[in-house]
Parts: C-alpha cells; structure tokens; sequence
C-alpha cells in the first residue's frame, strides 16, 4: 500500500498523457471525481484551443472579411478613351484613268463606276448624275468595263464623284451643247448656240412636243424668251439611241454662255 505522505510517484519518462494527467494518482480511490476532473480539463483544454483560433483567424489574409464590389447595372457603356484613332475600311477604287487604271475618284480619272446598276445604259448614267431621264441630255456615256462594271464615261479627265452632277453649280459642264460655228458638240459651260433637250420618246420628235420639253427644262414658257431663244426639232431619225430630240438655240448670231436649264425668270445668258 502506497504512503499519502510519501514522495511523488512520478510516471515513467516518454508517457506524455501520464505526464499531463500525473496529479489524478490522488484520486485513484474515487474514480467518479477521477473522470470529471479529466473531462473538466479536457472541456477547458478545448476552450482554450477555440479561443485561440478566434484570435488568429481575424488576422489571416485568406479569411478576412472582402470589400464589397458594386456591380452597376447601367447600360451606358464605359467612357472610352478619344486618344485612340478609329480606322475605317478603305474604300475599294470606283474610279478608273484613261488608260482603264484604277485611282481614287478624288484624282484626274475619266471612268466612274455605277454601283449596283440593274442595266447599263443611257438612262443609268442620267440617274447616277441626278438628271431627269427622258429630258436632260449630257456629254457622258455609258462604259461598261471588266468584270461586268458599268460605268460613267466623263469623256475627259474629271475630278471628284460625278454623282448627282446634273444637280449642282457645274451641272453645266456635264451638259450636252452645240457650237455652230465648228459644228460640234461641246459642254454647255463652253461658249455654245444651242443646247440639246429630250422628249422622253425615242421616235422623231413634234414641234408641240418640243415645245412642251423645252418648257419643263427652262422653267419658263419658251414663247416669253422668243425674242432670245427659239425652239426646234433636232433631225434624228426614230429609233436612234441618242435621246436628243430638240434643241433650244440662240436667235441670229448669239451665243450662250452657259446652259438655260431652270433658266425661269433670270436673264437669258447670252454673250454680249
């Protein structure tokens, strides 16, 4: 039987839970206070352990609490820096030299593409240049190129798209004159004798058809202007693909300087 005044038995050395647990030899006779003294240590032990993990998790860069992300839910797009040059598609060339060679319309060119032309004729070309078909006449033609292009033939070298020409301050030089002096035709924005109408009708023309013709094309009744202009059939033959049909021509000797289209009320430019 072992002394209570006696040393301290102490447990054998490498017997870590004998080491922890030493002092309960005391209570060797009261197991039931031996059990709840181990589960109150070990119930503090625990305790003790939770604690700890409380206190190092805060600080632990893998669990600490993330700022909160605003998603915006509007649908205007993010401002996008200006700095930044937009490049825009280089436009294939419509525009052709002498020499059938493709250039830029802004350059000296004589050819000019009709972009998607269902046919390719007269009527085509006074469309593309913004004239009335059937009664504005011009000195370009029609061309048909490579690869099926129907195009625009200025008949000299011209710079800038002739589209809507017929329309603007140079419309002029894209219409269809006549120089009796020479006999030949020439551009309306040269010194001329006549300029050539167009009655809508491929058969040869009437002097009342003429007359009603020369009047949509001048804005002005023709028998107002008689004393500076005269109206008459131009002799084609029916059938002729040429659509001149009349002519509208400076009495006696004068000359015109520029076209009479929508001439209405203005002066009559002849040459003084």
């Amino acid at each position: 039987m072992t002394d209570p005044d006696g040393p301290e038995v102490q447990p054998p050395p490498g017997n870590r839970s004998a080491t922890l647990f030493r002092h309960l030899h005391r209570f060797k006779d009261h197991p039931v206070i031996t059990t709840l003294v181990v589960i109150g240590e070990i119930a503090g032990l625990v305790a003790l352990v939770v604690g700890l993990i409380k206190w190092v998790l805060p600080n632990d860069p893998a669990t600490a609490e993330l700022p909160t992300v605003t998603v915006s839910t509007s649908s205007t797009p993010p401002p996008t820096s200006s700095s930044t040059p937009v490049s825009s598609p280089a436009a294939e060339p419509g525009c052709w030299t002498s020499r059938r060679t493709a250039i830029d319309c802004r350059e000296p060119h004589r050819y000019e593409e009709i972009p998607q032309a269902a046919t390719c004729d007269y009527a085509v070309v006074i469309d593309f240049l913004g004239g009335q078909v059937g009664l504005d006449i011009t000195v370009a033609k029609v061309a048909q190129l490579s690869a099926g292009r129907c195009s625009v033939d200025a008949g000299r070298d011209v710079s800038g798209s002739a589209r809507d020409a017929l329309q603007g301050p140079t419309s002029a030089a894209w219409r269809r004159c006549v120089d009796r002096r020479v006999t030949k035709n020439v551009p309306c924005s040269a010194l001329h004798s006549g300029e050539y109408v167009g009655t809508g009708s491929t058969r040869r023309a009437t002097d009342p058809e003429c007359q009603l013709a020369a009047a949509k094309y001048l804005d002005q009744v023709p028998g107002a202007l008689v004393e500076d202009l005269e109206v008459r059939v131009f002799a084609v033959a029916s059938g002729t693909k040429d659509p001149a049909r009349c002519i509208i021509d400076a009495r006696g000797n004068h000359l015109l300087t520029t076209s009479v289209h929508n001439l209405g009320t203005r002066p009559v430019p002849i040459l003084s």
